[in-house]
């Protein structure tokens, strides 16, 4: 069986998924037994819920959902979505929970009666911006070392192409010297970060500016209702199958409506009643019967998990244990860097072969072995890089911010 066959067998490509995500969570316990790994590891705390774990298997199935679309990719020469719905969840869903956290945390951090904007900026930067740097110095420095260190444009032309890679490419990102399709170097997973920035930059503010305003109840009804007002807008323009703007403030607003019912007793007991666990995962299953997570119902199904996470479910207690909180804290490695993995191995695979002839029993195990490579250098860039920077940052060993 060609690996291009295996989404459209959908129990295999669910073994296929786990199969990468228990590697993944059997390799970080195992470098938990490292001094040096163990230290930089967050506390465990339940006071969310177990979105600590959660977000290293949303990473795990971002890079799951690319070695699919990266494949097809350096196979046809198409970056395309697949039409089936275990891939494609992996991506787009994971992708919705990432925002809806970014929502919820920050809308508790916006909430306070007092605000260190300094800090907190601050410490978005010192948390996204080193390895987002070192990424897009790395990306430019393979384009040049595959055109041989010939530049095909002017300089002033690569400075402008530079500087845009390195603000988010929140104003664009161009092909780097001549290259078609730049963004696929990285998975083209750029494009959040963007978003997380608008958020940074307008809804916090927005959200502390209200909160002034309206008691928790009335600003937590009024996100709700702003919520359904925009999936029925959605709905209403047929494009609930497609994914813009509206759709990705959705996510966020989700996020923003579960932080309200968080900062309220009875909606907080209720979140973390065992139906909510129950219903998340009717939900999770829901998802794999859709194509995609852009409809209103998708929303929904997604929101309910989130919640339920939030309440304390913890998928048989997988998401509280050390290997995943570990993930959690590499996701953002995990999640810059898995592309860039992909590309290196698949265009030096395509000099010496053809990928396309490669055979599913060659290539899953081909991608165990990359899953291991990205939790090794995820777990490196961690605590090299990121967790140093975050320390300086707040002047003290505090536990670190999530990141996107």
């Amino acid at each position: 069986m060609s690996p291009l066959q295996l989404e459209f067998h959908p129990l295999l490509s669910v073994v296929y998924a786990i199969s990468i995500y228990g590697l993944m969570l059997v390799f970080a316990k195992c470098l938990l037994k490292f001094d040096g790994v163990a230290a930089a590891m967050t506390a465990s705390s339940s006071r969310y819920g177990y979105l600590d774990g959660l977000r290293g298997i949303l990473a795990a199935g971002v890079f799951v959902h690319h070695t699919f679309t990266a494949h097809r990719y350096f196979v046809t020469g198409e970056w395309v979505w697949s039409t089936m719905p275990v891939p494609n969840q992996l991506g787009q869903t994971t992708v919705a929970l990432f925002f809806m956290i970014t929502g919820f945390l920050f809308t508790l951090k916006a909430i306070r009666p007092q605000i260190r904007w300094k800090a907190l900026y601050l410490s978005r930067v010192a948390r996204l911006w080193p390895l987002y740097a070192a990424v897009v110095v790395a990306v430019f420095a393979l384009i040049l070392i595959a055109s041989r260190g010939i530049p095909r444009e002017p300089a002033t032309a690569l400075f402008r192409e530079f500087l845009l890679w390195i603000t988010f490419t929140c104003f664009g990102s161009p092909d780097i010297n001549t290259k078609p399709m730049t963004w696929t170097m990285i998975a083209g997973v750029s494009w959040t970060l963007k978003y997380e920035v608008i958020f940074y930059l307008a809804a916090i503010p927005a959200i502390h500016l209200l909160s002034r305003w309206l008691s928790t109840r009335m600003a937590g009804a009024c996100t709700a209702v702003a919520l359904a007002l925009l999936l029925i807008l959605r709905q209403l323009n047929d494009s609930e199958n497609s994914s813009g703007n509206s759709l990705y403030a959705a996510h966020f607003l989700c996020g923003i409506v579960v932080a309200y019912a968080f900062e309220m007793p009875r909606w907080r007991a209720l979140i973390a009643l065992p139906v909510i666990r129950w219903l998340a995962v009717a939900a999770a299953l829901s998802l794999l019967t859709m194509t995609n997570a852009y409809s209103a119902g998708a929303v929904l199904a997604t929101i309910t998990i989130f919640a339920a996470v939030v309440g304390g479910a913890s998928v048989f207690g997988l998401l509280g244990t050390r290997a995943a909180i570990w993930l959690g804290d590499i996701s953002y490695g995990i999640y810059l860097l898995h592309g860039l993995m992909l590309w290196i191995l698949f265009t030096a695979i395509q000099h010496k072969t053809n990928l396309g002839a490669i055979a599913l029993d060659v290539y899953w195990p081909m991608m165990l072995l990359v899953s291991v490579g990205v939790v090794a250098l995820a777990s490196l860039s961690y605590v090299v890089l990121e967790k140093p920077i975050m320390r300086l940052s707040t002047g003290e060993r505090s536990r670190a911010e999530p990141a996107p």
